[in-house]
Protein backbone atom coordinates (compact mmCIF):
# COMPACT_ATOMS: atom_id res chain seq x y z
CA UNK A 1 0.00 0.00 0.00
CA UNK A 2 1.25 3.50 -1.14
CA UNK A 3 0.44 6.39 1.21
CA UNK A 4 2.35 9.27 -0.71
CA UNK A 5 1.70 13.25 -1.38
CA UNK A 6 3.83 15.88 -3.17
CA UNK A 7 3.29 19.53 -2.64
CA UNK A 8 5.02 22.58 -4.01
CA UNK A 9 3.60 25.77 -2.06
CA UNK A 10 5.21 28.96 -0.02
CA UNK A 11 5.31 28.64 3.40
CA UNK A 12 2.41 30.70 5.08
CA UNK A 13 4.33 31.36 8.36
CA UNK A 14 8.13 30.68 9.55
CA UNK A 15 7.99 27.33 10.86
CA UNK A 16 7.37 26.46 14.20
CA UNK A 17 10.40 24.31 15.58
CA UNK A 18 9.38 22.21 18.72
CA UNK A 19 11.33 19.89 21.09
CA UNK A 20 10.05 15.96 21.93
CA UNK A 21 10.41 14.49 25.41
CA UNK A 22 13.79 13.02 23.64
CA UNK A 23 15.48 16.32 22.69
CA UNK A 24 14.92 16.05 19.18
CA UNK A 25 13.94 18.55 17.03
CA UNK A 26 10.32 18.69 15.30
CA UNK A 27 9.18 20.74 12.90
CA UNK A 28 5.34 22.29 11.95
CA UNK A 29 4.65 24.23 8.51
CA UNK A 30 1.65 25.87 7.39
CA UNK A 31 2.10 25.38 3.19
CA UNK A 32 0.07 26.99 1.08
CA UNK A 33 -0.25 25.61 -2.85
CA UNK A 34 -2.32 27.92 -5.47
CA UNK A 35 -4.20 26.85 -8.21
CA UNK A 36 -6.36 28.73 -11.17
CA UNK A 37 -10.15 28.14 -10.99
CA UNK A 38 -13.27 29.22 -12.86
CA UNK A 39 -15.38 31.55 -10.44
CA UNK A 40 -19.19 31.78 -11.16
CA UNK A 41 -18.80 34.03 -13.81
CA UNK A 42 -16.03 31.67 -16.08
CA UNK A 43 -13.34 34.38 -14.89
CA UNK A 44 -10.44 32.78 -13.90
CA UNK A 45 -9.05 33.26 -10.05
CA UNK A 46 -6.48 32.06 -7.93
CA UNK A 47 -7.87 29.38 -5.38
CA UNK A 48 -5.55 28.61 -2.18
CA UNK A 49 -5.47 25.22 -0.08
CA UNK A 50 -3.41 25.43 3.13
CA UNK A 51 -1.75 22.66 3.91
CA UNK A 52 -0.23 21.41 7.77
CA UNK A 53 2.86 19.87 7.95
CA UNK A 54 4.48 17.77 10.81
CA UNK A 55 8.15 17.04 10.23
CA UNK A 56 9.53 14.27 12.53
CA UNK A 57 12.98 14.51 11.00
CA UNK A 58 15.54 16.21 13.33
CA UNK A 59 17.83 17.21 10.79
CA UNK A 60 15.06 18.25 8.46
CA UNK A 61 13.38 20.72 11.28
CA UNK A 62 16.97 22.29 11.86
CA UNK A 63 17.60 23.94 7.97
CA UNK A 64 14.44 24.45 7.73
CA UNK A 65 14.69 26.32 11.08
CA UNK A 66 18.19 28.11 9.82
CA UNK A 67 17.04 28.58 6.18
CA UNK A 68 13.42 28.58 5.44
CA UNK A 69 11.15 31.76 6.26
CA UNK A 70 7.63 32.87 5.47
CA UNK A 71 7.33 32.78 1.87
CA UNK A 72 9.95 30.33 1.28
CA UNK A 73 9.05 28.09 -1.59
CA UNK A 74 9.46 24.24 -0.93
CA UNK A 75 8.29 20.64 -2.56
CA UNK A 76 7.41 18.37 0.40
CA UNK A 77 7.16 14.68 0.44
CA UNK A 78 5.50 13.21 2.92
CA UNK A 79 2.04 10.94 3.69
CA UNK A 80 -1.35 12.09 4.49
CA UNK A 81 -2.41 11.37 8.10
CA UNK A 82 -5.89 11.69 9.99
CA UNK A 83 -5.47 11.97 13.13
CA UNK A 84 -8.86 12.00 15.22
CA UNK A 85 -9.90 13.77 18.93
CA UNK A 86 -12.88 14.90 21.08
CA UNK A 87 -13.15 18.60 21.95
CA UNK A 88 -14.51 20.39 24.72
CA UNK A 89 -17.80 19.94 23.31
CA UNK A 90 -17.53 16.30 23.67
CA UNK A 91 -17.52 16.24 19.77
CA UNK A 92 -15.98 13.52 17.94
CA UNK A 93 -13.45 16.08 15.33
CA UNK A 94 -11.18 14.67 12.58
CA UNK A 95 -8.25 16.58 11.07
CA UNK A 96 -6.13 15.60 8.20
CA UNK A 97 -2.44 16.49 7.85
CA UNK A 98 0.55 15.74 5.89
CA UNK A 99 3.26 13.97 8.22
CA UNK A 100 7.28 13.98 6.72
CA UNK A 101 8.79 10.65 8.52
CA UNK A 102 11.79 10.75 10.00
CA UNK A 103 14.45 9.33 7.39
CA UNK A 104 12.02 8.57 4.61
CA UNK A 105 10.51 12.11 4.57
CA UNK A 106 11.71 15.09 1.72
CA UNK A 107 12.12 18.55 1.50
CA UNK A 108 13.59 20.57 -0.62
CA UNK A 109 14.08 24.38 -0.92
CA UNK A 110 13.25 25.68 -4.42
CA UNK A 111 14.24 29.47 -3.27
CA UNK A 112 17.47 30.87 -4.97
CA UNK A 113 19.64 31.26 -1.60
CA UNK A 114 19.71 35.18 -2.04
CA UNK A 115 16.02 35.30 -0.89
CA UNK A 116 16.13 33.05 1.61
CA UNK A 117 18.28 34.19 4.42
CA UNK A 118 18.40 32.32 7.58
CA UNK A 119 15.79 33.22 10.08
CA UNK A 120 18.18 32.89 13.20
CA UNK A 121 21.69 34.21 13.69
CA UNK A 122 23.12 30.60 13.97
CA UNK A 123 24.01 30.04 10.15
CA UNK A 124 27.12 31.63 8.15
CA UNK A 125 24.82 32.81 5.27
CA UNK A 126 28.05 33.20 3.33
CA UNK A 127 28.29 29.85 3.10
CA UNK A 128 26.99 27.67 -0.07
CA UNK A 129 26.62 24.08 1.76
CA UNK A 130 22.88 24.94 2.24
CA UNK A 131 22.05 21.03 3.53
CA UNK A 132 18.20 21.26 1.30
CA UNK A 133 19.15 18.98 -1.84
CA UNK A 134 19.63 16.19 -0.26
CA UNK A 135 17.20 13.36 0.74
CA UNK A 136 17.17 12.57 4.81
Amino acid sequence: MINKVILVGNLGDNPEIKTTKNGDKFAKLSLATNKKAKNAEGKLEDKTTWHTITVWDPKISETLESYTKVGSKLYVEGEIEIRSYTNSEGKKVYAQGVVVPRYSGVIRMLDSKSTNTPTTNKINTESDDIPFDDQF
